[in-house]
């Protein structure tokens, strides 16, 4: 009964992570709304994806905590329901301020889902299975994308903004109580064996993990081209290559929907081929992602050639997602893999906060959505370079060991 019904969990896990990235993926489209209705600059454009993604950076470390002591349920379960119910109240809002300041409270909410999905995977799966169970767990946060971009999009078009927030409200809702219906703890993580090591103590032994580190820098590389796409690419499209706003959204729906399809296929490579060493996988998605980058503009105004770039670009540059998680848990002390899990994820949290805005920036400041792609395509291959660096460097060490 356990080895079935752990998949009955990474099915509540991965619904539950759907429910609750259709609100904060869904900002990213609904961005594109408030720039037309309230007429805003793309540095504000950008500013209301950041928002949303402050919140998580106050809440993860502790919610790992929690995590780690108490377990998952109750945190993912009720937080998910406090995100439906924040986001709820943005429905009356009609100032741009006060928008910015409900979105932070929303995001606050989110840090449960990020964090916890991760763990309770960690705890009811081997390792044989993890990288494929956690790049499926992951596909929830392209699906959540990819299912905001197209059905909010029609409620705007034919309803109301307030609709918009009323569908996501209860989607995360739903998924909360989904999840607190359906989720149980394993046995062998219940309250006798859980863990008595201090914060402080947990935080410090992250620290010293060198092994962690260049992680965490592809971690803000990834994850700033990811938030990008997600809050810009609409608009990149639109400007760059005279699309309209629901061909925009198509297209980005073809890119998270290549992503669900990337961690899944992504995670199940790096299990049967990379299992002892998935690091070097991670090198070729992110070399693969700047050639992507690359063909991008050559491409733009061929709407059949789009379709595949699109789905690939996705599968790479949304699917290396599951494998650098896998790479944290791997990495990670066994009694502190949600703190851990949550100080990587809070690490990427400020990048995914500053990468909309300062993109936003960028195209003000170079009057191109190309060029200041093209600069985070820069980034993308510097981290992969660095990753190759290290890894490469550890491989010879534990050669030299043996």
């Amino acid at each position: 009964m356990h080895t079935y019904y752990r998949w009955v969990i990474l099915l509540v896990a991965t619904l539950s992570q759907t429910a609750a990235t259709f609100v904060t993926y869904g900002m990213g489209p609904v961005a594109s709304f408030y720039q037309m209705e309230w007429h805003l600059t793309s540095f504000q454009t950008g500013l209301i994806v950041s928002a949303v993604n402050i919140g998580p950076i106050f809440s993860m470390l502790l919610f790992g905590y929690l995590m780690d002591k108490k377990g998952e349920k109750q945190i993912i379960g009720w937080g998910s329901i406090l995100l439906g119910l924040s986001a709820l109240l943005l429905i009356p809002v009609n100032h741009y301020t006060t928008l910015l300041l409900v979105l932070i409270v929303v995001g606050i909410w989110y840090g449960s889902a990020q964090t916890g999905g991760s763990t309770a995977i960690v705890k009811w799966f081997p390792n044989k299975h993890r990288g494929l169970a956690i790049g499926i767990r992951q596909t929830g946060i392209p699906i959540g994308g990819a299912l905001a971009s197209t059905l909010l999009t029609y409620l705007y078009q034919h309803h109301h903004l307030s609709s918009v927030h009323l569908a996501q409200g209860l989607m995360a809702i739903g998924g909360g109580l989904l999840f607190l219906l359906l989720y149980k703890e394993p046995k062998q993580h219940d309250t006798a064996t859980a863990p008595l090591i201090p914060f402080k103590e947990k935080m410090r032994a992250i620290r010293h993990n060198r092994a962690l580190y260049p992680l965490f820098f592809v971690g803000m590389v990834m994850m700033s081209l990811q938030m990008i796409i997600i809050a810009h690419f609409m608009s990149y499209l639109h400007h760059e290559g005279g699309y309209t706003l629901t061909e925009a959204g198509r297209y980005l729906s073809l890119i998270l929907f290549g992503g669900m399809f990337g961690r899944i296929v992504l995670a199940w490579m790096s299990d049967h081929y990379f299992a002892q060493k998935r690091e070097p996988l991670l090198v070729l998605v992110m070399l693969a992602t700047f050639l992507m980058l690359g063909f991008l503009p050559f491409v733009i105004h061929s709407k059949g050639l789009m379709i595949l770039i699109c789905s690939l670009f996705g599968f790479l540059a949304l699917g290396w997602y599951s494998i650098y998680i896998t790479c944290v848990t791997e990495q990670s002390d066994s009694q502190a893999v949600g703190l851990t899990v949550s100080a990587a994820l809070t690490i990427n949290q400020f990048f995914i906060v500053l990468a909309p805005t300062v993109y936003g920036l960028l195209v003000t400041v170079f009057s191109s959505y190309q060029l200041a792609l093209d600069v985070i395509a820069v980034m993308v291959i510097l981290g992969a370079f660095h990753l190759y660096r290290t890894s490469q460097g550890s491989l010879t060490s534990e050669s030299s060991v043996k």
